[in-house]
């Protein structure tokens, strides 16, 4: 069983940030329980592709947990849900600031009945500023915290991130957030509130940009940095097939043996001239495109020279790597036949992550976990 097997959460979050956070916990072994509207539940429930009438979505962000259908505009059905409380160390929530403080189910409520309960609230920009009540996608947050404009080629335009950073970072950061309040609950009884935000999480999502910046005054902008593809050792080239490869040696020694891989050694002191940063560039680029993606893997398999194939997502599934770390799992589920979900990243010893049970139909619960209420 997993490491967090005494922990119940409530989960009244929706799409991926917060029903993300607590299918880690969910994984772990936690007793999760999504609260969801009884009509649509959680609007990710709708997305495509399908497995039967369970979005596949859904099933992979909502893996281990159980479903709850409650009205929270309901008078008694609120009134359930705080009977819930009672029996939970967790709460995590995602709508806009001041939608469940009107509804009466917000922290202030929660701790009148549990003075125990860490309550998260996860939100696009918290509850404080002009923008407390805007709402925006990743794109936007990462847009405004100056991260857009730091991807893409120089003078050229910004390029869209092809991940859902700000969405998973705060999972994350959450996640752990969470299992601090709860340590010091358990330690004196002491609930609390917390809460994060997007836009927050990508202002602090680039310590190197802002100790820069701080201390020189420098911005970071696409082409201007090390990150941007400035630097001919940490930037990006095509083979000969019109395929990719990256190069990451930022140190010496695996600059100089990526130098060899190219067949170049007379190469290693460019590098020691910025002025020389453009020339040497394309001189790599020249020299990359001489050979195909699958030449130059197999060339640089013997060195350490940080010299890495752009694969496509089913590719990188693919790898012995992949395969070895066991992160893709084959679920038998009795309702949707077999499929494959991804794995877990946190490998224990001695109480591993696991898959209890398939994402729930909506409300499939209800009855079993309300019912024990009144038991």
């Amino acid at each position: 069983m997993g490491p967090l097997t005494d922990v119940r959460v409530l989960d009244l979050s929706r799409l991926l940030p917060g029903p993300f956070c607590t299918r880690l916990f969910a994984d772990m072994g936690a007793d999760v329980i999504k609260i969801e509207e009884p009509r649509r539940g959680d609007y990710s429930r709708e997305f495509e592709p399908r497995r039967g009438s369970m979005s596949c979505w859904f099933m992979e962000v909502n893996r281990n947990k159980k479903s709850v259908a409650l009205d929270l505009k309901d008078p008694r059905q609120k009134a359930q849900f705080l009977e819930l409380v009672k029996t939970a160390d967790i709460v995590v929530e995602s709508y806009r600031p001041g939608v469940l403080q009107k509804l009466g189910v917000d922290f202030a409520a929660a701790r009148q009945v549990n003075p125990a309960i860490v309550y998260c609230s996860i939100a696009g920009f918290g509850a404080q500023g002009p923008f407390a009540h805007r709402a925006d996608h990743d794109l936007g947050y990462q847009s405004l915290a100056g991260l857009v404009s730091m991807s893409g080629i120089k003078d050229g335009p910004p390029a869209i991130p092809g991940t859902l950073v700000a969405d998973m970072q705060a999972a994350a950061m959450a996640g752990m957030s969470i299992l601090a309040a709860l340590h010091h609950a358990r330690r004196t009884g002491e609930g609390q509130s917390l809460s994060l935000n997007l836009f927050d999480v990508c202002l602090a999502m680039v310590p190197g940009v802002a100790a820069t910046y701080f201390g020189s005054g420098f911005v970071s902008q696409r082409g201007n940095n090390w990150l941007g593809g400035n630097f001919p050792n940490y930037n990006v080239y095509r083979t000969k097939d019109n395929r990719y490869v990256t190069v990451g040696c930022l140190e010496e020694k695996f600059w100089r043996e990526f130098c060899h891989v190219l067949g170049r050694p007379d190469l290693i002191p460019a590098l020691e001239k910025e002025e020389d940063y453009a020339p040497l560039t394309e001189e790599i680029g020249r020299v990359i495109a001489t050979r195909t993606l699958a030449e130059w893997v197999a060339a640089a398999e013997e060195h350490d020279a940080c010299l890495e194939p752009v694969l496509r997502f089913d590719e990188a599934l693919a790898l012995e790597q992949t395969k070895a770390d066991e992160m893709v799992l084959e679920i038998d589920d009795p309702r949707y036949g077999t499929y494959r979900q991804m794995g877990f990243v946190p490998k224990f010893s001695a109480t591993p992550c696991a898959v209890y049970r398939p994402a729930p139909a909506l409300g499939e619960h209800t009855d079993e976990i309300l019912g024990a209420l009144r038991t």
